[in-house]
């Protein structure tokens, strides 16, 4: 009777175990994607400066932008 009840304890463990590494494996998938945006972001604002500088050389030099 009690190996019975440990063998069944022995399975619920390993289902919780499996199902923490799921979450872990979850977590380390946002925290990938956030890493993605705040990339993505940090090129929009370095694109966006090169553009306003370009800019500012071109109407320097007497073009229009």
């Amino acid at each position: 009777m009690f190996e019975l009840l440990n063998v069944g304890l022995e399975m619920q463990k390993r289902m919780i175990d499996i199902q923490m590494q799921g979450v872990e494996a979850a977590q380390q998938m946002v925290d990938a994607a956030q890493r993605n945006v705040d990339a993505g972001l940090a090129a929009t604002r370095a694109g966006e400066a090169g553009m306003k500088a370009m800019k500012g050389w071109m109407r320097l030099w007497g073009m229009r932008d």
